[in-house]
């Protein structure tokens, strides 16, 4: 699932709650990241009249699809403010790591059911629609489609039932796994 889609499935409300763990200059980060400008009225004077300027910025970008701006704030929060879920993933799938970083394929090198017991174990301890952001995220990056067609994570960031059925059936018929060496 792509990056917007996972804000847009999450609603406003947890956007919000994403977006307002962020200072300011992680903010300005993930403007950058997405190609935004971080430049606000002369009027903005308080650190709050900034954070609202910039997140009706967001608003607009995110209901013009800018995938980059989406894919900034899902990285900028998950590395600034919930690594240890990150590490206790990987630790939990034996994937040499700093930190919850890895230059590792581990969707490519565990099984399908390895990687759905690693999200059983983060259900377990993390709040689930966290846990659904970090794993689609991980399956968008690592372009596998094992949390895609998991119905669990996607009724976690929102999904209903029959719509994640459906999603996942749609998944199913029209995912093409990446061509090898192409660059």
């Amino acid at each position: 699932m792509k990056p917007i889609e996972i804000c847009k499935h999450l609603g406003p409300e947890r956007v919000d709650g994403f977006y307002g763990e962020l200072s300011g200059k992680e903010v300005r980060q993930v403007l950058k990241a997405g190609g935004v400008g971080s430049n606000v009225p002369e009027t903005a004077f308080t650190r709050a009249a900034r954070l609202k300027a910039w997140r009706r910025r967001f608003d607009a970008e995110f209901g013009a699809g800018n995938e980059q701006l989406a894919l900034a704030l899902l990285i900028e929060w998950l590395m600034r403010h919930h690594r240890s879920m990150l590490v206790d993933f990987l630790d939990h799938l034996k994937i040499s790591h700093k930190q919850g970083e890895t230059d590792e394929d581990f969707c490519e090198t565990r099984t399908p059911e390895q990687l759905r017991e690693g999200a059983e174990v983060l259900f377990a301890k993390y709040p689930a629609f966290h846990v659904a952001v970090y794993l689609l995220l991980v399956g968008h990056l690592q372009e596998t489609p094992v949390f895609d067609r998991t119905p669990k994570l996607l009724e976690a960031i929102g999904l209903a039932p029959d719509a994640a059925a459906a999603y996942i059936a749609e998944h199913e018929r029209t995912w093409q796994p990446p061509k090898k060496g192409a660059a």
